[in-house]
């Protein structure tokens, strides 16, 4: 599809979707539904022209897709190790594939007195804004721009220094991981403030990455695996603290995390902490959590939970019977099952509806 029509397609799709969207970011409603039908993004992108053409597939994929509450945006993406790329870890770029990210350092010693480097200085974060300024100049602005993936400072740290070492010295000298832990968040909001700076406040889509955003809504998403595998005091002490300095720099925080973490989402509440995003599914993560698991933990917290649950029917009912209720905020995000595109879309409408029906219910009763 020629730009000009995907243009036309989103003007289409944020006069359907954009009234519920607010709605719900304000609290004025309650949940939201969405299905993803590829992810084009989240791939190969060894070049700015590579995720240019990512995000011209990603956006026809989406914006293609009638049973979903929600808008895509563009996005400059070059993997989860740009920030660790400021503090000279190396990426292996690779054909059909996303980068890795490499360990700089291997003992603790190493990053005693270490201080935040200037993003100038990472070779990644100038692709970032180089890919800023060509998805504008190349839309003339028409399509919405996130941040990129912001790796949270407790998953860059593990980036920056090897993670069995990082882990041990949480025990042995918080001193030196908490000067990391700094150095990290000041390098993550002096960068996203200047991402902001060029994207600019009309088209700059928020909370970004993998929440349903718009321009105008506060807030970046922070992508923080580390805690499903580190106890509730280790994550906040040297997690949830400096996710909280950016939630104040930036109008607050959506934490993805994989995994099983509900020992920690209980310690969210008054962190700045917006929204959630979290697996309650094998479709999308061999150890979901509990839908009930969930609930519990932020159940009237007006935290919102993106729960991304199965793609067939008894899933949809199962986590919509969990999760739904007045003391919740959900965005049920389900996964895509069917292969065959018709098939899929046949199958998407139906669970599109089948989920709004189950969670009016939940929300009326």
């Amino acid at each position: 599809m020629e730009l000009e029509a995907l243009g036309d397609l989103y003007l289409e799709r944020r006069g359907q979707r954009e009234p519920a969207l607010r709605r719900f970011w304000s609290g004025e409603s309650r949940y939201l539904v969405v299905q993803r039908p590829a992810y084009h993004l989240w791939g190969e992108c060894n070049s700015v022209e590579r995720v240019w053409q990512n995000n011209v597939r990603h956006l026809e994929s989406w914006l293609c897709m009638p049973w979903s509450d929600e808008l895509p945006h563009l996005q400059p993406w070059f993997g989860t190790g740009v920030y660790a790329n400021a503090f000279g870890c190396r990426c292996l770029w690779r054909e059909g594939e996303a980068p890795d990210c490499w360990v700089r350092f291997h003992a603790i010693e190493e990053v005693r007195g270490i201080s935040k480097p200037d993003p100038r200085s990472s070779p990644v974060m100038g692709m970032v804004l180089e890919c800023i300024d060509v998805l504008l100049e190349r839309t003339r602005g028409r399509f919405p721009i996130s941040f990129t993936d912001t790796q949270s400072p407790f998953d860059t740290a593990t980036l920056v220094l090897d993670t069995s070492e990082f882990f041990t010295a949480c025990y042995t000298d918080p001193p030196a991981v908490h000067r990391l832990m700094s150095a990290a968040t000041e390098l993550i909001i002096e960068f996203s403030l200047e991402q902001a700076r060029r994207i600019g406040p009309a088209l700059l889509s928020r909370p970004g990455h993998v929440m349903p955003s718009l321009p105008g809504l506060d807030g970046i998403t922070l992508s923080d695996d580390n805690l499903a595998v580190s106890s509730p005091t280790v994550n906040e002490q040297f997690s949830l603290r400096y996710n909280e300095a950016i939630a104040r720099s930036l109008g607050g925080v959506a934490i993805h995390c994989c995994g099983r973490w509900d020992h920690t989402m209980r310690l969210l509440p008054g962190r700045g902490v917006r929204a959630v995003d979290c697996s309650v599914s094998r479709s999308w993560d061999p150890t979901p959590m509990a839908p009930e698991a969930v609930r519990d933990a932020l159940r009237g917290t007006g935290i919102a939970v993106k729960a991304r649950c199965g793609g067939t029917p008894e899933e949809i009912r199962l986590a919509a019977a969990a999760l739904g209720g007045r003391d919740m905020r959900v965005i049920l995000d389900i996964a895509r099952v069917e292969e065959d595109d018709a098939a899929y879309l046949r199958a998407a409408e139906r669970n599109y509806h089948l989920a709004h029906e189950l969670l009016e219910r939940k929300y009326a009763g």
